[in-house]
């Protein structure tokens, strides 16, 4: 999961909240019928999460996404509905013509106020750092002792064959079907995902970063002992 770092909210809600703030139905659903305010939020959502679902971290853009409430809307007070801080944008597009098994609508309602504590919100500054990415492209919690990330990753099917298949496919891409990328490539590689930061960002790009890391690391520890046994030789042979 990659962490969402909000912004300021868009004009049109700020002007839109402060003419409806006193209207019997002031909420979401309210919202919805202007479509100048959601439009203008998506763009916005879009451009902060660099165009990636904020659950699952599959490619998205206006037509492939709805706005998502991270405090499920059943919930949420009337004004948590229509908070910014509240929002992100998620596959699938609205209304889809079955339920798919994996991100926003896995999650549907979860969690209540009691679960809140089970939940690593995209939105919490720490959500990067508590899931590790397997070459099978599998998700687990980094500490196994910490609960939330596994209860996230079960209630939002972050598992699920679709998301691990994605995953793997890109992780090879990568490194290589038998990890063939070379120090070099991989140094080239991370930067240019670094470099992306701000823009359209690549699909999965945060477990690709991770696992790149790691790779990075394997590959200078094997230098470092490579280079230590050859002094050590010669050292030796004097």
């Amino acid at each position: 999961m990659r962490w969402i770092q909000k912004t300021s909210e868009p004009r049109e809600l700020t002007e839109w909240r402060s003419k409806y703030n006193t209207d019997i139905n002031f909420g979401y659903d309210l919202l919805r019928q202007d479509s100048t305010v959601i439009t203008a939020l998506v763009v916005l959502l879009l451009k902060e999460q660099g165009w990636l679902c904020a659950y699952t971290g599959i490619g998205i853009d206006e037509n492939k996404c709805h706005i998502e409430h991270v405090k499920p809307q059943k919930h949420c007070t009337p004004d948590e509905t229509v908070s910014y801080g509240n929002v992100v944008a998620c596959y699938p597009a609205p209304n889809p013509k079955r339920k798919t098994p994996y991100g926003a609508e896995q999650k549907d309602h979860w969690p209540s106020k009691e679960e809140s504590p089970l939940f690593v919100s995209p939105l919490d500054r720490t959500s990067e750092t508590r899931f590790q990415y397997r070459a099978t492209g599998e998700v687990r919690a980094i500490d196994k002792n910490d609960f939330a990330a596994e209860t996230t990753i079960e209630q939002l099917g972050l598992n699920h064959r679709y998301l691990k298949g994605e995953r793997k496919a890109r992780i090879q891409g990568t490194l290589g079907r038998n990890n063939t990328i070379t120090l070099k490539e991989a140094r080239k590689r991370l930067k240019s995902l670094k470099v992306e930061e701000g823009n359209r960002l690549e699909p999965f790009c945060f477990v690709l970063k991770q696992v790149l890391e790691r790779r990075v690391d394997k590959l200078e520890n094997i230098r470092d002992s490579k280079a230590k046994n050859q002094s050590k030789s010669k050292r030796s042979e004097k």
